[in-house]
């Protein structure tokens, strides 16, 4: 078990206080296999080291497929803390529905043996017709409003990797979280050279990273790795050359590109909370550790600089999938142009 402690945060204006990381729970559900976490007795192994670090937050979502699984798993996990969160989201590919959006819900309070879910998104719409669904009538905004007047609903928020939906969410004021995976890491800080974190939070809307290993080069590194993965697919090449000079960086530096992409998302004043995926309670340590580094502001600042990289190579400025499309998998193509 680690002896470190995670600090508590506020989630923007929400009056929701939890721990400054959140463990990602896609890897106990249908995850890419980079990222699963195995068997029942590893994954209680790795919520009960993450629960004794001072993580009270975990989040979810539908389409992960692990619901039902977690919340049995939770009453074997000893000293599971009183004040646990555990979020939601509902989309990714479905409708963005009222009807959906509820069935989601009541599925997720019967699974997670919970009267109430704290924070509940709006999972991956990716262009302005998914919002428009959104905000329409019979959308899963109204749903949304309906759950909250219920009391089965508490925050709502939009997670997204794409920067339109999230630039939507925050101009719209509807909203009281964004979660962005990948849009602010050590290699792609779109979230804040764009101007939307400093919106979000002038507007008291809390502010979540998923995914700051970027699934998952900036955990592996890309030395002696074989397939350099980002976003679970192979690295461009000219990504793969940046994050080796951030690794002669972090080299410099004493410490390790994973703790430093950790700690470049935790030293942010405008991110409350940073998700993490592990997959065993020695990756949760580090993560834990990773706090703790004691790297100043401009360190970490350097350790990105030194990986600048084109965004074209990650997705592009709308950042809807982590590949240019003239290099995307020959099987994807067509799901990519679509």
């Amino acid at each position: 078990m680690t002896s470190e402690r995670v600090p508590r945060v506020e989630i923007g204006s929400t009056g929701i206080r939890t721990s400054q990381l959140s463990l990602g729970t896609w890897g106990i559900g249908k995850a890419a296999a980079a990222a699963t976490i195995g068997d029942d007795e590893t994954i209680i192994s790795v919520l009960e080291a993450a629960f004794a670090a001072g993580i009270t937050y975990l989040d979810s979502a539908d389409m992960y497929e692990n619901e039902e699984r977690l919340g049995k798993l939770l009453t074997e996990v000893p000293n599971v803390p009183d004040d646990l969160l555990i979020a939601t989201k509902y989309g990714h590919g479905k409708p963005f529905t009222a009807d959906g959006v509820r069935r989601s819900v009541e599925q997720s309070l019967a699974a997670l043996s919970l009267e109430r879910i704290p924070l509940m998104m709006l999972h991956d719409p990716r262009n302005d017709e998914d919002m428009a669904q959104v905000y329409g009538a019979g959308g899963a905004l109204a749903g949304l409003r309906a759950l909250q007047d219920e009391g089965l609903v508490g925050a709502i928020g939009v997670a997204t990797g794409t920067m339109a939906p999230l630039q939507s969410a925050v101009d719209s004021g509807e909203f009281d979280v964004i979660q962005f995976p990948r849009l602010y890491t050590l290699i792609n800080r779109a979230a804040k050279t764009s101007g939307l974190l400093e919106r979000a939070r002038e507007k008291g809307m809390g502010t979540q990273l998923a995914a700051p290993f970027t699934g998952n080069i900036l955990a592996t590194g890309v030395r002696g790795v074989d397939k350099p993965l980002y976003a679970y697919w192979p690295a461009q090449p000219e990504v793969v050359e940046a994050v080796g000079r951030m690794q002669d960086r972090t080299d410099e530096l004493g410490v390790t590109i994973a703790q430093a992409a950790v700690a470049y998302v935790a030293t942010e004043p405008l991110i409350d909370v940073a998700v993490i995926g592990v997959r065993t309670p020695g990756e949760l340590e580090q993560n834990v550790a990773s706090l703790h580094t004691g790297l100043p502001r401009d360190q970490l600042e350097s350790i990105a600089d030194a990986g600048a990289v084109d965004e074209h190579l990650l997705g592009g400025p709308e950042f809807v999938w982590p590949f240019p499309v003239d290099r995307a998998p020959e099987e994807l193509k067509d799901v990519v142009k679509g």
